[in-house]
This record gives C-alpha cells, structure tokens and sequence, in this order.
C-alpha cells in the first residue's frame, strides 16, 4: 500500500500559538447561522474517541463484504480516489452531497411508500364504513352480500395507487440505475487534509465546469468548532458541527458527513475525532472504518508496530466481542463529557 507523506506544515495543537491575530470580520448573519451556539474547546485529545454512528454502521461483518468486494476495493487505489469527491481516508477527508436528481428519486421513494401506508388503513376504514352503511340500508340481499357488493370498495385502489406507483417506480430507478438515481456532485465542498494540515473549501460543486475549483484555503489550527442546535419538526433539538475561520467568513458544515443528531455527546465525540486525525503526531483514530488505512500513515504504522496491534483486529472480530466494544466506546463517551 502507498505511504503518505506529512507536509512540513502538517497540524499539530501547538499550531495554535501560530494563528494570525486581528479583527473578527464576521457578519451578524454570518455569526448567527454558522457561527452562533457553543463554541467547542480546542483540545490535545489523546484519548481514542470517534463517534457511534461509524460504529453502528461499520460492522466487522460488513468490513469483510467491503474487503471482498472488487468494486469497493478500487476506492483504495490512490489513481482512483485522487479525484473522488466523497472520500475518508489515511490522507484526507472529503464530502460533497447527492445531486438534485437523487434527492428527487430519494423523496419520490419516500413520499410513495408513506403514503402508501398511511392512506391505505384510511381508504380501508372509509370504504368499510361506507359498506357498512349501504348494507344496513339495503332493503334486498343478505348483508354480508351486499356488505361485499359494495360498488366504492374501487376507490381505495383508486386512492393508493398513484402513491404505490410512485413508490414503485422510484425503488426501480434506484435499483436498475443507481448511478443515475443516487449520482453525487461532480465536485467536493470540503476537505480536511491530514498530510498537509489544511482545510479547502471549493467553489461550486454543483457544476463541471467549476467543479474542483478552490475558494479557499486555511490552516486547519485557523478555524474554530461551533456546536449549532436546530429545532425538528417535533420542536426536539438537532445538533450538528461547524467549522469557522476565526477571523473570515469561512465556513465548512460538517452536518453532511456527520449528520444532525438529538445528543451534543456524539458532535462532542465528532469534534474530539476530527482533531485526533489531524493531528500527525497521533496515530489514526482506531475505530473500524479506518482500519485498512492504518499502514499507509507513518505515524499509525510506527504506533502499531510498536504496540503489535493485530492489522484486522476490527475486520476479524466476532459479533459478540465487537457488541461489547461498541457499548464500551458509548459508556466512554458518556464518562468524557458527562463526568
């Protein structure tokens, strides 16, 4: 596997005494919606925390099928995954979002089999109430043949269909053509770089033409970590991460890879995280998703060498033992940040 290399300027926390003092130039409406909520204590973390969701979702099951498979193996060859807009790796991480057309096919999906569940017991309980009240009215016939004989019962077909037809055609798109149905922007909005120590924020993804083209670039000890918290649609909290440049307005939301959640400890964790992977002289953070990555990273290489971590410890752990892990890594995040 090829080896990264750390930038001369790689990020350290005693990078902090480098940044530029000056003048906050933050907008009211910049400092409202990218900058309000708590800001979030830059730390040394040398505990190894990362949050749950990529535990949830990176199972030692499901390393071994990603291991397996030659489509997802590629995404490891550095020709390919240097131009790839979504990536997580050893050198850098790197988002962009769905495109327009998969948000589209994705709501269609949703919406069609919402309304397919929630409408089809309503035109049920409507037909058969009106069933029932053209059978007690019948002067001829049995009531259960007129109960059945009933000419609306039509209409509850008539009332599903177009939301099953939506849903139908939506899942069949996903699963014929996903690359069309579910097609990511041509370009990244963000990036945060390990080997060199810097965040980039891109112009425009949206489009080919300006797709890759920089807007900025800044030291990663240059930006701050803001916890914002949005209501739901319940009134609930939803808490997600940004990140500010102290002094410009710079933005990077890290919603869009780390998601929105209901507790501040797993945007806590996220945070303590992101800070552990750029710092170069701390080995990766040690959770599952990273674990084929480890080797091509002096600093991990060195520390597993030194420590004879086994290179599949996560890969080759049964379910029973990895369960154990997982409520261990959720009882530690409750410790740091509740105790």
């Amino acid at each position: 596997m090829p080896q990264s290399t750390y930038a001369e300027d790689a990020y350290t926390p005693d990078k902090h005494w480098w940044r530029p003092a000056g003048e906050c130039r933050h907008s009211r409406k910049f400092r409202t919606f990218a900058a309000g909520g708590e800001r979030l204590a830059h730390r040394d973390p040398s505990v190894d925390i990362s949050p749950m969701h990529e535990w949830q979702h990176n199972s030692p099951q499901k390393l071994r099928e990603y291991e397996a498979d030659p489509t997802v193996a590629k995404f490891k060859a550095p020709e390919y995954r240097a131009d790839q807009p979504l990536r997580w790796d050893e050198e850098c991480i790197r988002f962009t979002s769905h495109t327009k057309r998969a948000f589209f096919f994705g709501m269609a999906r949703v919406l069609g089999k919402g309304g397919v569940f929630f409408l089809t017991p309503i035109s049920l309980l409507v037909a058969i109430v009106g069933a029932s009240m053209f059978a007690n009215d019948a002067r001829h016939g049995s009531y259960i043949s007129n109960f059945l004989g009933y000419q609306n019962w039509i209409f509850c077909i008539y009332f599903v269909l177009p939301w099953a037809v939506l849903w139908a055609l939506a899942a069949l798109v996903q699963r014929l053509a996903p690359n069309f149905a579910a097609g990511m922007q041509p370009g990244p909005m963000w990036e945060l770089n390990r080997r060199t120590g810097e965040v980039t924020v891109f112009a425009d993804p949206s489009k080919k033409r300006t797709a890759w083209q920089v807007a900025d670039v800044r030291p990663f000890y240059e930006f701050d970590c803001h916890l914002l918290s949005t209501p739901d649609p319940q009134g609930s909290p939803q808490y997600s991460l940004s990140l500010v440049h102290h002094l410009d307005e710079i933005q990077v939301r890290l919603v869009g890879m780390f998601g929105a959640t209901q507790s501040h400890l797993e945007q806590r964790a996220n945070w303590d995280m992101l800070q552990r992977y750029m710092d170069v002289s701390q080995p990766l953070p040690d959770f599952p998703m990273l674990e084929q990555d480890r080797p091509a990273d002096p600093t991990t290489r060195e520390h597993d060498h030194q420590t004879g971590r086994d290179p599949r410890f996560w890969r080759d752990m049964d379910d029973a033992t990895y369960d154990r892990h997982v409520e261990a890594q959720q009882g530690k995040i409750n410790a740091l940040y509740l105790g």
